[in-house]
């Protein structure tokens, strides 16, 4: 039979672990926040978690302006506040132009910025790139190429 105080510890903490408030995300937030913008679609954890979903994961920018507005976890009536504050201030949390309440409506996702341009860069006007002097331009390279191989190779 184990002495009792080997039973204790492991029993203590078994029990703490069946007692403690969830770390897990609110999971009552993605309903709520799709009710309270009518939204067509239920968001997902990740609008404002980063990895995995628990307690001090809310670090996108929106999460970030939400909870700078008063979010607090399991509280509705505070998600409800926070969202009329980040409509009436017209948050963008992503700087792309588009206020976050605007762009969950329109199903876009508040946490992604700007798209960069996709402008490809000017054709170059000189070097082995430039359209005009390629064919000559390899062909010197090709030239140097062969003669450095000669010398290398008549040593």
């Amino acid at each position: 039979m184990h002495p009792p105080s080997r039973l204790v510890i492991p029993g203590l903490a078994a029990l703490a672990l069946l007692t403690a408030p969830s770390a897990l995300a609110t999971p009552n937030f993605p309903g709520a926040v799709r009710r309270e913008l009518e939204l067509s679609y239920t968001p997902d954890c990740s609008l404002c978690h980063i990895g995995v979903q628990s307690r001090g994961t809310v670090n996108t920018p929106f999460g970030t302006s939400m909870r700078q507005r008063g979010l607090q976890a399991h509280d509705e009536d505070s998600l409800r506040a926070a969202l009329a504050l980040m409509r009436s201030e017209a948050v963008d949390s992503d700087g792309d132009g588009t206020p976050d309440v605007d762009e969950l409506i329109a199903g876009g996702d508040p946490n992604q910025g700007p798209e960069p341009l996709n402008e490809m860069p000017p054709d170059p006007t000189f070097g082995c790139a430039a359209s005009s002097a390629e064919p000559a331009c390899w062909t010197l390279v090709l030239l140097v190429f062969a003669w450095r191989l000669r010398r290398l190779t008549s040593r």
